[in-house]
């Protein structure tokens, strides 16, 4: 099987470089081996942590960091990559938003993380007035979202001082279906059973009590865990809307998070409607050579079958999508056997407190300024890395990990455009 381009994941970056090749026209197989980081994200893509606007503080940032990714793919190829991501996702309905600045959003447990894009059904806070009143609730028999915890948490937050934040329970009878503990319900269980049955009304009934029961029955701001839908949620969150009167937001929940899924599902939609071949489970294993170039890849199914292609993108994950692998021996790129930023001294990879700063976060594959991987310290010519499987950045202290993957992505996608002109 032969085709121009075979991209390696399935997530942020895998999904952005394959889009910007098939939609030039290119004949783009996306090979993924499973799950991606996305069944575990937020569904918001952050650029960097700044009070104020990212962009502006970015060319600073790359001066200080040469060898970080954002410094290999440029300011205008970062704001550009984002621009398709949001132009992608809004053609199969799930718009992103931002603003002139960091946004907030809303976390499970009620604190705020600063953030650059997020879909319009999240709750976020940013410049407009915190309302007076608000209700957080969750599902009855729900694990995953804990009102009254999210409720502490976000009332420590200056600008909500003067806000009332109440905390709810919806009662869906039909939930008794399950054969499982009733109290053991995720959100992919509740999902599934909103997309077989129409439950809008009985939720908008449900809401309304919920909001006479407060004590404050003008109360309008509701926020709910994302449960309601396997698929885009937008149109149920407008109904529900349309029923009750009140403005209806969702916060991720702890993974399995939907907004992550949903996501994922929206990019894999449109690569495959733009002519892509998209393959799941399918873990690649190894790849063949001929001196410089990467001739193709074999998988779990054996290396007599090989996938073949003009250019490869690495974008397989980070140590937990085994894009990298720890041994004792250092850190290993298991496909590629590609060159690695690590330390030697095992005792030097994390530091000594949970929240420090953990050196194994930057450990990956090394490139060259075009996101050619190196092997042997030389840059193999037709494969190039993408996401977190690259050295050189910490995404949890940066505040990057979703940009850079997308920016990566992209701007990868765009060096095989240019050699093929």
């Amino acid at each position: 099987m032969k085709f121009d381009n075979i991209v390696i994941g399935g997530g942020m970056a895998g999904l952005s470089a394959a889009l910007r090749l098939v939609e030039a026209g290119q004949k783009t197989l996306l090979m993924a081996s499973g799950q991606s980081a996305l069944h575990f994200s937020s569904g918001s893509v952050d650029l960097l942590e700044s009070e104020g606007d990212p962009r502006a503080a970015l060319p600073a940032f790359m001066a200080a960091h040469p060898d970080h990714p954002y410094s290999k793919v440029g300011m205008q190829n970062i704001e550009a990559s984002l621009a398709d991501l949001q132009r992608h996702c809004a053609e199969q309905g799930l718009p992103l938003v931002r603003h002139e600045t960091n946004h907030e959003r809303l976390t499970p447990i009620g604190t705020l993380k600063r953030t650059w894009l997020s879909p319009d059904t999240c709750a976020c806070v940013t410049d407009a007035p915190i309302p007076q009143s608000l209700l957080l609730a969750t599902l009855e028999g729900f694990r995953d979202f804990h009102p009254a915890l999210a409720a502490a948490n976000l009332a420590t937050h200056p600008r909500f001082a003067h806000c009332r934040i109440l905390t709810g329970e919806i009662r869906l009878p039909q939930l008794a279906e399950f054969s499982r503990n009733p109290h053991e319900f995720r959100s992919a269980d509740i999902a599934r059973l909103c997309d077989k049955h129409h439950l809008v009304a009985d939720l908008a009934n449900e809401i309304s009590r919920m909001v006479q029961e407060s004590g404050v029955p003008d109360c309008r701001n509701i926020v709910l865990p994302a449960c309601l839908s396997l698929g885009l949620v937008g149109p149920r969150l407008a109904e529900l809307e349309q029923r009750t009167g009140c403005t209806i937001k969702e916060v991720a929940t702890m993974p399995p998070s939907l907004i992550g899924m949903r996501m994922q599902e929206a990019l894999k939609r449109r690569f495959m409607a733009l002519g892509g071949t998209f393959l799941t489970s399918e873990r690649v294993l190894g790849a063949r050579y001929e001196g410089d170039r990467v001739v193709g890849v074999h998988t779990q199914n054996g290396d007599d079958q090989l996938f073949e292609a003009d250019n490869f993108v690495l974008a397989s994950g980070s140590f937990f999508s085994r894009g990298l692998e720890s041994r004792l021996r250092g850190i290993r790129e298991p496909i590629f056997d590609a060159d690695v930023l690590s330390l030697e001294e095992r005792d030097a990879w994390a530091g000594r407190r949970l929240f420090d700063h953990h050196p194994f976060m930057g450990f990956g594959v090394k490139t060259d300024d075009q996101l050619r991987v190196l092997r042997d310290g030389k840059p193999l010519a037709n494969l190039y890395g993408a996401g977190s499987v690259l050295a050189n950045y910490d995404p949890i202290k940066e505040g990057s990990g979703s940009g850079v993957a997308v920016a990566t992505g992209w701007q990868a996608a765009g060096h095989i455009l240019g050699a093929a002109q």
